[in-house]
């Protein structure tokens, strides 16, 4: 055979090995991505680069099909497959928090009922959605009347509007994405970092407004958060931007990190 005839007269030596805490030294996040989502993961990684933290990601099917508008009844099952998806997660370690993706969904069934399911697989595990990281950064950043943006139908928009004033916000100014012709639940990955820009300013224009929301996962916000502070003097908050920083903050990670908003230096 080709390659064995001097096999016996390599020689091998033993080459010695130490172990350390891999990847992860500080913390193991898991994160459930859905499988339509083109933008959580990119701006996931992006945020979460705090020396020592692992991201580690599992996908999970999107409900309904590419003929079936986004409604509060086909939120209810966006994680029906999430017992797998986090199974998946890294089936060598535990994951110290797990984040969970689709802010629309997770406001809809809800933070505990999240939680039991994710510590089921996961029994330890901190669990963050998107909305509850949303609170918590309202909160942080002591905002008061708040401006709200997103792709979502009107009713799924009011809903959650309606739960984040039910957390002692106001909510007095609120847009919808939206363009002739356009499906918003399918193009809102494509909404270009320009057009959420031009919505930010129209609703930090608003009288008495101190925060604006970028809500769902799928808008590619991220970049534009630190220059539409300083443009606007308002507080941005976007969805992928509020669960990261959440999930580092569960994490025992509460340094400083620049670039991504005044959340994250706080």
């Amino acid at each position: 055979m080709v390659g064995t005839k001097d096999a016996g007269a390599r020689k091998w030596s033993k080459a010695p090995y130490e172990v350390d805490g891999g990847i992860g030294t500080k913390a193991h996040i898991g994160m459930i991505v859905m499988d339509n989502d083109q933008t959580l993961s990119h701006e996931a990684r992006a945020m979460l680069t705090l020396p020592g933290v692992a991201l580690y990601e599992s996908r999970i099917s999107t409900p309904g099909n590419t003929a079936t508008s986004l409604s509060v009844d086909l939120l209810k099952d966006a994680f029906s497959g999430l017992d797998e998806a986090l199974a998946q997660i890294n089936s060598r370690r535990t994951s110290d928090v797990v984040a969970l993706g689709c802010t629309s969904a997770a406001m809809i069934i809800g933070p505990q009922e999240l939680q039991r399911r994710v510590q089921a697989v996961h029994p330890k595990a901190h669990v963050v959605d998107p909305f509850s990281g949303i609170v918590g950064a309202l909160r942080s950043l002591n905002a008061k009347r708040i401006g709200y943006v997103s792709p979502y139908p009107r009713d799924v928009a009011e809903k959650m509007i309606s739960a984040i004033e039910a957390e002692g916000f106001s909510v007095p100014a609120a847009a919808e994405f939206y363009k002739d012709g356009g499906v918003v639940r399918f193009d809102s990955p494509f909404i270009s970092p320009e057009s959420i820009k031009s919505s930010v300013r129209d609703l930090a224009a608003e009288d008495g407004v101190d925060t604006i929301i970028v809500s769902c996962t799928q808008m590619r916000a991220a970049a534009v958060i630190e220059p539409l502070e300083a443009e606007t003097g308002k507080n941005i908050v976007t969805s992928n931007q509020a669960l990261c920083w959440q999930a580092l903050r569960l994490a025992g990670c509460n340094e400083s990190v620049k670039g991504w908003g005044k959340l994250f230096t706080l």
